[in-house]
């Protein structure tokens, strides 16, 4: 029993991991449109920043589906919906974490960039994470014959 629990464990924190990496691969795609539309062809950093994020949104999807799950014998538009209303709601939650963060700690504006980190990753740990294992289920038997 003892040994079961301990496999679950390590699957469980090395999906988490693989997770982790999908969204690091996933902000450098982000980041690299970002930089390719305002440096390279001069969009404006506002109109670019949606593309971007689109960009890092499905790489982030197709790294948690094919990587981090292992997910590829579920229903693809199902699982995109899922990732989908997940998203929306863990952007709502970046955004009022981030502004909460900054009202209790006004001090810490100049270090936007570690408060968004913080942030964000409570909100990945907390919601996106969680709810992603229920988007990302794979029904028994079927991880086996993909």
């Amino acid at each position: 029993m003892a040994t079961h629990a301990g496999n679950r464990l390590l699957r469980v924190l090395l999906q988490t991991l693989r997770a982790g990496l999908a969204g690091i691969v996933a902000t450098g795609i982000d980041l690299l449109v970002l930089a390719v539309l305002v440096s390279g062809l001069h969009l404006n950093a506002h109109v670019a920043n949606v593309p971007a994020l689109v960009a890092g949104g499905v790489a982030n999807f197709l790294g948690n589906r094919h990587f981090a799950f292992r997910a590829r014998s579920e229903s693809l538009t199902r699982q995109a919906i899922g990732y989908t209303a997940v998203e929306i709601v863990a952007l709502a939650l970046n955004g009022l974490l981030f502004d909460a963060a900054l009202r209790v700690f006004p001090n810490a504006a100049h270090l936007y960039w570690a408060v968004r980190l913080v942030t964000s990753h409570m909100v990945f740990l907390l919601w996106s994470y969680p709810l992603w294992c229920l988007v990302f289920r794979v029904r028994p038997g079927l991880r086996a014959a993909s």
